[in-house]
């Protein structure tokens, strides 16, 4: 074979091989997509009968129509610690939760000790506030929290932090692990419990009015059970990441009075592999379309810019801390 003839022949077999891979691959070959470059992204939630389940359907359709291109798909979980989980394990690129679960995850701390440490955890910002509703029926001779001693009672869903705020509540009553039944369950499962007499009481914490239980109040006689405002006040000394607040009357049927409870924001976290323009996008969509967040539930309405960045208890994500920024909310 001569010079020229070997030449051409190379050449034939170089361009037939681009050809093929051209083909193997749909044309050009692209590099994997990292996480916050995908357009299917995943958020965390709750149970189907609790607030974060609803907030975050809500954010999803502000997603689809505000961020073309882009799908948030809704995960039910068993809240906060899952969430937790989730997020730092990068299974999911958001959730909703409790800051302190986030604040112990990432030093690995409480319910994390041991086990994990997710230093990848970013806040994104502050929403609405979760308060501690605890609710017996009616026919109940449990008039108060102090009357729970030897009762059964659900505390949270399976692996939720909440149960800490229902179980420092019982603790100001007296109430410590052992004077009490405790069981873990979802929502809307306490809410049937509680209906069919299998639980005495159930303590939902989540937004008011959270779904289950304002299900559960428009069809059975439901007593909400709420605390002394020093009660509240000697709780948050000790555990200072807790706040307080007021069921405000007529919120469930039934219920004629304020109630003084235990509160927390819910804040939406992300990992630090997301990118920084898709936290950005997130931020924007949901802070710019509060009111429509509210259509979906009253908490919604919480979710607004005042106060995005307020009791995260972890780090802000830099493309959340590039909007706030934008809107003089962070220096």
């Amino acid at each position: 074979m001569n010079v020229k003839k070997y030449v051409a022949f190379l050449t034939a077999a170089a361009m037939i091989a681009v050809l093929i891979a051209g083909c193997s691959s749909g044309g050009k070959k692209e590099a994997p997509k990292a996480a916050g470059d995908k357009k299917t992204l995943s958020i965390a939630t709750g149970g189907s009968g609790g607030t974060y389940f609803v907030i975050g359907s809500g954010m999803a359709k502000l997603v689809e129509q505000y961020m073309p291109g882009s799908k948030l798909v809704v995960q039910s979980t068993a809240a906060s610690t899952e969430n937790t989980r989730l997020v730092g394990t990068k299974k999911v690129d958001f959730a909703i939760g409790m800051p302190d679960s986030a604040y112990f995850g990432m030093r690995g701390e409480r319910e994390f000790k041991g086990k994990e440490k997710y230093e990848n955890l970013r806040a994104v910002i502050a929403g609405h506030t979760s308060i501690l509703q605890g609710f017996v029926m009616e026919k109940s001779d449990i008039k108060s929290i102090a009357d729970l001693k030897g009762k059964k009672v659900a505390l949270s869903a399976p692996s939720s932090p909440s149960m800490y705020v229902a179980m420092a509540a019982l603790e100001a009553y007296g109430l410590k692990e052992g004077d009490y039944k405790p069981v873990l369950m979802t929502y809307a499962e306490m809410a049937d419990a509680v209906k069919s007499g299998a639980i005495d009481c159930g303590f939902v914490f989540a937004g008011a009015p959270t779904s289950s239980l304002l299900d559960l109040t428009t069809t059975s006689g439901v007593r909400v059970l709420g605390m002394e405002e020093d009660k509240a006040t000697e709780i948050l000394k000790k555990y200072p990441y807790f706040s307080k607040g007021i069921i405000k009357a007529n919120t469930y049927k039934g219920q004629t009075a304020d109630l003084w409870e235990l509160t927390a924001p819910a804040i939406l976290i992300t990992h630090t592999e997301v990118s920084d323009e898709v936290v950005y996008n997130i931020t924007k969509t949901i802070l710019e379309h509060t009111k429509e967040l509210g259509d979906v539930h009253p908490a919604g309405l919480e979710w607004d810019l005042s106060d995005a960045d307020k009791g995260v208890g972890i780090p802000l994500h830099p493309g959340a801390i590039k909007y706030l920024k934008e809107k003089g909310i962070v220096k």
